[in-house]
């Protein structure tokens, strides 16, 4: 009989959290990672925030709430995608952009 090993503890990968504008200052450093098995989807990984980034998910949240925060995976807009409960898997990377003014 072969004596097998037990399989090692599933490394799921991480999802990773990039912030830009004022946001950014309540990050402390810039990107943030979230382990993907905490963040299988958008709403998701803004419950890990909640927890684990408390300033910085209370502005994301007022934004949402708002209207005027862009989120982003992998460059498109979860508004074109399933907002909240668009999916996330490892390698992928949330931007959360507010709006950039100018004149």
């Amino acid at each position: 009989m072969n004596k097998t090993e037990p399989a090692a503890p599933m490394d799921d990968g991480r999802v990773t959290i990039r912030v830009f504008g004022g946001l950014r200052e309540l990050t402390g450093r810039t990107p943030l990672e979230a382990p993907a098995s905490q963040a299988s989807t958008v709403n998701a990984l803004l419950s890990f925030l909640d927890r684990d980034h408390p300033k910085l998910a209370e502005a994301l949240h007022s934004g949402i709430r708002e209207g005027y925060l862009n989120i982003l995976v992998n460059g498109r807009s979860v508004r074109f995608l399933s907002e909240g409960v668009t999916p996330l898997s490892a390698g992928d990377t949330v931007a959360f952009l507010p709006p950039i003014g100018g004149g």
